[in-house]
Parts: C-alpha cells; structure tokens; sequence
C-alpha cells in the first residue's frame, strides 16, 4: 500500500484579487504563495495522478480562509484528480474562516463582503472525498466530520478534525475522543494497521518556541498520550508549514510518531510519499515539487518558492521609511503603529542588518567579547557572503527539514550556535534563551530522525 499526504493548499481564488498594493501587503507578508496557488495545485495534482500512490490524503486548510469561490475552484481540481486516484481530506479553521475576516483586494482597499462556506457545509461539500466512503464518522459539535477510510483488509486511516474541544481550543470532545478510542480499538481486534491524520500538532516540532502554543492542540502531552496509549502508532499532520517528524512517548511507555508535512503552496513543497510494509511501518520518502507554469513559462518551483518565503523576513529588513515599516508590520499581524514608534531605533538596525556581511557581524560581536576568537577561521570561509542570504538560509531551513544538513562542527554549524547561545549569556535567568539554542540545532541538523527520508 502507497499512500500520498499533502497539506495547507489553502487555495486562494484569483477572483479575489491578485494585483495593487493592499493585495501586495498581504502577499508579500506570507511565507505560502497566494496568487500562485492554482498553478501549483495543479502541478503537485498532475505529478501525483501519474504516480505509483494508491490513495491521496490532504491534511486540512483547504482554501486559503473559507471563500466559497476558492473551495468551488479547489474541488473541481480534486475531481480531477480523483480520475487517477482515490482522494480523501479532512478540514481545517482555514476552510471556515474562523477568524471571521475574509478578505478580497482592490487597488489599496481591502473588502470583508466575501462569501465563505460554513462549518457544518464542509462535509456535504466535500462528501465524495472521504464522508461518503467512510466505515463510520463522528459529526463535531461544529458540524465538522471526523471519519475512518478503509484502504485495503489491513490498513485503515483516523481522519479527524480538531478545530475545536470544549474550550473552544484546537482539541477533542470527550464524546469525539471516545469514538475515536473506538475506532482504534476495533483496528487492533481486526488486525489492521491505524494510521492518524489531524490539522494541528501532537507535539512542538523543532521546539516549542517555534511550534508550541495554539500550533499544537490543547493539553497536546495529554493528547498525545491518550492516542499513543489508545494504540496509535503514527499520525500525520499539518498546520504548521514544516517539515519536521519526531517521537512522543506517554509515561506508560507507549510511543507515537507524528509526521508534519509542510505546506504544498509555501516552500518547499512537500509531497510525502508513505509505504505501508508487512511489518505495519511506514516508510516515508519526500519529494518536493520541481516545477509549476505560470503565465504560460515554466518555474524552477523550489527556488521561487523558496525567494517567496524569504521575501517575509528581507521585506522588513529593506524597510527604508517609517510608513513603510508600519505597513509591512502590520500585514504580518503585528501592532504595526506601536513598533514604528521606534523607528529611530530601528531604522539604522535595519539598514546595518541588510547591508552587513557574515564576517561584518563577527567582528563587531568579537569586539565586544560576546564570541570567542576560535570562530575566526569559521567566519573567514564566509567572509562575503551578506548577513541576510545567511538569515535566509537559516529560515529556509526551518521550513524543510534540513534538506541541506549542517552538522555540528561545521564552520556553519558553529557560527549559527555562537549567536544562538548569546540570549542564554545574557539572559542567564531565562528559560527560553536556553531552549534558543537547542531550537537552533534543530533546525540545522533537522533533529534526531531524518525528515526526508526514514521508517518509522
């Protein structure tokens, strides 16, 4: 049994909008492609329906947030790619708008009057994608579905969706945790191999400084050891736009490995490749996609998507006026208004920052006694490379997995630890300094099993 998961598509209908500046503002401020989303679905869509996979598993947020005209889009792509394969999702907040702000974009305006589909709609609407072939189901207190997919006598998948528990957090009812301790329970009397598939996170990937929080579920060690002591071994997740597995054991020693696959439309693109063996494990290959077309030219998919992502953080950097600085802060969330009223303070930061050189920032940090001058000969080999390429390597890096693995000692590798190490000095009282580094090492050696390519 070969089984493809993808995740986060979040189609985004061009109808909306895909050109002046209030649309350029929200684009540039996010790390996934929104203009470009149909041609990339496409391309992904294309390169698995000539695959060897035998079922296709997408793993949540849809629609870029709920717009009716996106989902209408997004499914007639999934028909088509249900002639090749067997297609199967679950939902997530993004394809109900949760945050009730749906967007279109006109010139420098931004309009709400935006038609977006209703919770308790998604499962009739995608019913030919899961709801209509399941073994059983469960319906949220949101009208959501949860629902278990039979792939052959032996393998069988838990697609479940955790938008909303009984505090209103990422999370379970009690009533859907009891059908879903079930569900589990009557795979093992049968012999079959239980997959898990949910939007948000079991555990914080990287670390918790980067995935913790509301990426995760709620009480996510609870949830997690409830699963993992139910008897699931493996579940496969989104959400967070990464590339990252890792291992979470209950204290009654039961262990559960949790993949999250990144996003399809943000780099790198992921499309993870599972193989099912006589062993019930799973061995994952990653791919990413290679090439989409835009405008009627073919595009070298991993480097512009990976300039997309980086364009987040150099955008900022290359903030020259406090107007600006205000309106880029604010397209990423952020208090736009009250940050710039430092601008005095940020302005030269910047502009040393986007201007500035690797070997630049060492010496200025060894002038001040906060690096030793054992990292010199490091520091010499990227002598000049800009200070923002290796910002954006590192960022890039996060988002993949470590494609491109630096290992410890390295002259890379050493470099980035010195700085990461530098809050801990300082703030020798905090907490979350000392996680910094062991983030950092994390995503340079992508952690302690590999990403790409591995069994579990």
């Amino acid at each position: 049994m070969k089984i493809t998961f993808i995740a986060d598509l979040h189609h985004y209908s061009k109808t909306l909008g895909i050109s002046g500046k209030a649309f350029e503002l929200r684009s540039g401020s996010d790390q996934k492609c929104l203009a470009e989303t149909g041609e990339i679905i496409d391309a992904a869509f294309a390169e698995i329906a000539e695959s060897d996979c035998d079922a296709v598993f997408i793993l949540g947020d849809v629609s870029n947030d709920g717009e009716m005209a996106s989902h209408i889009e997004l499914r007639q792509k999934l028909y088509k790619l249900q002639e090749k394969k067997d297609v199967y999702l679950i939902t997530a907040t993004h394809d109900w708008c949760c945050d009730e702000n749906p967007r279109r974009f006109d010139g420098d305006r931004v309009f709400n009057d935006v038609e977006v589909m209703k919770s308790c709609e998604l499962p009739e609407f995608y019913r030919d994608f899961g709801p209509k072939q399941a073994i059983d189901s469960f319906v949220t207190k949101i009208g959501t579905m949860c629902f278990v997919i039979e792939l052959a006598s032996g393998v069988r998948v838990l697609c479940l969706n955790d938008d909303k528990n009984e505090n209103n957090h990422a999370g379970f009812s009690e009533e859907c945790w009891l059908w879903i301790e079930r569900q589990i329970k009557k795979a093992k009397e049968d012999g079959c191999l239980m997959i898990g598939i949910e939007h948000h996170l079991l555990m914080p990937h990287i670390s918790p400084l980067i995935t913790g929080g509301s990426v995760c579920v709620e009480n996510r060690e609870e949830t997690a050891s409830r699963f993992a002591d139910a008897g699931l071994r493996y579940m496969f997740v989104g959400h967070s736009h990464i590339q990252a597995t890792d291992k979470f054991t209950s204290k009654a020693g039961n262990t559960i490995t949790e993949v999250n696959v990144g996003s399809l439309v943000g780099y790198p693109a992921p499309i993870v490749n599972v193989t099912v063996t006589d062993r019930q494990t799973l061995v994952y290959d990653v791919a990413f996609l290679k090439q989409f077309s835009l405008n009627g030219m073919s595009v070298d998919a991993q480097a512009y998507l990976a300039k997309h992502s980086s364009a987040v953080i150099n955008r900022v950097l290359e903030c020259r006026t406090k107007q600006t600085f205000k309106e880029r802060l604010d397209a990423l969330g952020l208090n736009g208004a009250r940050i710039a009223g430092l601008w005095p303070l940020f302005a030269p930061v910047l502009k040393k920052i986007d201007t500035m050189l690797v070997w630049d920032l060492y010496k200025m940090l060894r002038r001040a006694g906060l690096i030793g001058k054992s990292l010199k000969k490091d520091a010499l080999k990227y002598r000049y490379v800009s200070l923002v390429d290796f910002i954006d390597e590192i960022w890039l890096s996060a988002l993949d997995g470590a494609k491109t693995k630096h290992e410890e000692g390295s002259s890379y590798y050493n470099l980035v630890m010195a700085v990461a190490a530098l809050p801990a000095k300082i703030l020798k009282s905090s907490a979350q300094a000392r996680l910094l580094s062991q983030a950092f090492h994390n995503v340079l050696t992508g952690g302690d099993i590999d990403n790409h390519h591995a069994e579990i």
